[in-house]
């Protein structure tokens, strides 16, 4: 038989692809040895670029998928990384604003005594607070960061009694003969209580 493309030739080879019968000028030979025709070399190559394209897609999908991937743990780290400087930032505000001067407002109520005095009471936490543990040596030292500096609120101050005391913290109370009533009481860093009871 002659080859399949021209029949007027002797075969030279076979086709390892299509095994057809080839004439010398019909057969190619390929890097790995084989031999093969003009269509099968054809159908070969279309394959190639076709599995070429095919990886390059694949290449394509699997750097975009990977790039996804990243790009996640990078956003979520992100918003972790926002959410911790924002409390960093309000743990610092807690620590090193000064609440007592939120305090500085605060003007007085003399109608009950013993609201007066718990009063006092939380304003002496909050220089002990902020001073390293210890009470003022007078009550005028509260003035203006710790209380308002207002007429009313001295004329208060003048009308209680004031020390220190190792034991108690403080002994405040309300003077004898003073305006304001409750002169029986007697507030501490831990307590209030009435003179009439003894404590």
């Amino acid at each position: 038989m002659g080859c399949v493309y021209h029949p007027d030739r002797g075969s030279a080879a076979y086709c390892d692809h299509c095994e057809a019968e080839l004439c010398e000028g019909c057969t190619l030979s390929l890097e790995d040895g084989h031999t093969v025709c003009h269509r099968c070399m054809l159908a070969l190559s279309l394959n190639d670029v076709k599995s070429e394209t095919t990886m390059h897609e694949q290449e394509e999908k699997d750097r975009c998928v990977g790039l996804h991937k990243k790009w996640r743990p990078n956003y979520i780290q992100s918003v972790l990384a926002i959410g911790v400087v924002l409390v960093l930032v309000l743990v610092g505000l807690r620590f090193y604003w000064d609440p007592t001067e939120l305090r500085s407002a605060i003007t007085l109520d003399v109608s009950d005594p013993v609201e007066l005095l718990a009063e006092f009471q939380a304003i002496l936490v909050h220089y002990s607070v902020a001073n390293g543990n210890r009470y003022p040596d007078s009550l005028h030292e509260l003035l203006p960061h710790y209380l308002n500096d207002a007429a009313d609120n001295r004329r208060v101050l003048r009308n209680l009694d004031y020390g220190l005391n190792e034991r108690e913290g403080y002994l405040l109370r309300i003077k004898p003969g003073s305006p304001i009533s409750g002169e029986n009481l007697i507030a501490t860093a831990q307590d209030i209580y009435s003179v009439s009871k003894g404590k």
